[in-house]
């Protein structure tokens, strides 16, 4: 085990067993039985450990996907499903950490130091997808907004990871029902007139100057 990981499980483990973060570096490291200096080669504080563990779940779904020969062979719009799919799959492994944590607050952006890197991560893995739909058509690149696309699934993401953190069905299939619904509606939208009939009808509104 890396040391990295060592430290992140260690630090999971201390908050659930304890009911609370490690007042200090140095009280987890006691309790992990390494020195500082080996925690500081990896992470420069606690709240840097915070920050790592949902970004761990998000490269380790990334690492299944480019690992599976069919993945490649997806539709830009399966593999922005697969990603969302494969990324909660990862998070059930730190289930119990994320309900002791998020499962009390509204939405991410509460605690949104915790999940900055993992949203800036997610984006650009969402850009990367939409860009390709984009050559291929599979949505429609639109003037002004278009560049801005991956940023509407980081609020997807915050409305999954709720549904996510109540979900109490037998092998959470609200979960996937959500995420196959979210996705597809999102898509759905991109590539349809039904968002520039939307467009029109607000830049309209605001001309009216009703309210």
């Amino acid at each position: 085990m890396a040391n990295s990981e060592k430290i992140i499980n260690g630090f999971i483990d201390f908050q659930l067993m304890n009911g609370r973060v490690p007042h200090s570096v140095l009280e987890l490291t006691k309790k992990l039985k390494i020195s500082e200096k080996a925690f500081y080669e990896d992470f420069s504080s606690l709240d840097a450990i915070i920050q790592q563990i949902p970004l761990t779940d998000l490269k380790g779904a990334l690492e299944r996907l480019h690992d599976d020969p069919n993945y490649h062979e997806f539709t830009e719009r399966e593999k922005l499903l697969g990603l969302f799919f494969t990324l909660f799959e990862e998070m059930k492994s730190n289930r119990s950490y994320y309900l002791f944590n998020y499962s009390k607050i509204q939405n991410i952006g509460e605690q949104a130091n915790d999940w900055k890197p993992f949203l800036s991560e997610l984006e650009s893995q969402a850009d990367g997808i939409l860009s390709e739909a984009k050559k291929n058509e599979e949505i429609k690149d639109r003037p002004f907004i278009g560049e801005h696309y991956s940023k509407g699934f980081k609020l997807v993401f915050t409305y999954l990871f709720r549904v996510w953190l109540n979900d109490d069905s037998q092998g959470f299939t609200t979960t996937d029902a959500a995420i196959e619904k979210s996705i597809n509606l999102s898509f759905d939208m991109l590539q349809s007139n039904q968002f520039d009939s939307l467009l029109d009808f607000g830049k309209f509104a605001i001309k009216t100057k009703v309210f």
